[in-house]
């Protein structure tokens, strides 16, 4: 197993704890870093150098995640036009967010938690939403309302404590290779399954499966006025 070192796979834009450390590279496996403090987390993923890299940070470990692909970007893409598309049919305003970082400190060195969804939306939190700046947990800003994440390589079940910990109340989790979704909604340190959206009770898993799915034979430039056209059939039920 080759191993890869990040004095000389990354730039100087990481903090010295980072360069110097020494982890396995798998062919399809992130890279973790343990011992690593919040700090130093916040410092690499502020550093210009690093805006390509895809990091999630829980409680002293660090993680590279791999780059992002076709196959993961085309369904997070079109899960969030299909929630903007019933967003706006339903005259909910909403904000989307996209993939920024969202985190949140600890009690330590070594405590806390940060991640980036595949795309985000406020809802009921609108109203506390900053317009000046980004969203910061760490001065007092609310969660997403929704979090959507996109499973292709690895299966994010056991990041559900890091968006618990951030104060996320509901995640998607959907899944490429079986083109499943599920909903959740946030219980406690936990997530446990529902059947319907909080965010926007219009919509199951069922639903979003089968947008997605009529999707699969068409172009963006077909699918958005077929969504469109979809949307009025059981917004107006």
């Amino acid at each position: 197993m080759r191993e890869m070192n990040l004095t000389a796979d990354f730039d100087p834009a990481f903090p010295a704890e980072v360069r110097m450390a020494t982890v396995p590279r798998r062919k399809r496996a992130a890279t973790m870093l343990r011992g690593i403090t919040y700090q130093t987390y916040v410092r690499t993923i502020r550093h210009p150098a690093n805006r390509h890299l895809r990091m999630a940070y829980h409680d002293g470990t660090l993680e590279f995640m791999s780059p992002r692909i076709r196959k993961h970007e085309q369904p997070s893409d079109r899960i969030r036009l299909i929630i903007s598309t019933v967003a706006v049919a339903l005259k909910i305003n909403y904000e989307g967010t996209g993939k920024g970082t969202f985190r949140r400190a600890g009690d330590g060195p070594l405590k806390g938690t940060g991640k980036e969804p595949d795309q985000s939306f406020y809802f009921a939190s609108l109203d506390r939403l900053p317009t000046d700046r980004d969203p910061n947990l760490d001065q007092g800003d609310p969660a997403p309302d929704l979090w959507v994440e996109v499973d292709h390589r690895s299966s994010s079940q056991a990041r559900l404590p890091t968006y618990a910990r951030l104060g996320v109340p509901e995640v998607w989790q959907y899944r490429v290779r079986s083109r499943t979704i599920r909903f959740l909604e946030r219980e406690g340190d936990d997530y446990k399954s529902i059947d319907r959206s909080l965010a926007l009770p219009v919509l199951t898993p069922s639903l979003i499966v089968e947008a997605l799915k009529a999707g699969e034979t068409m172009r963006e430039g077909e699918w958005i006025p077929w969504l469109q056209e979809w949307v009025k059939q059981f917004v107006t039920r």
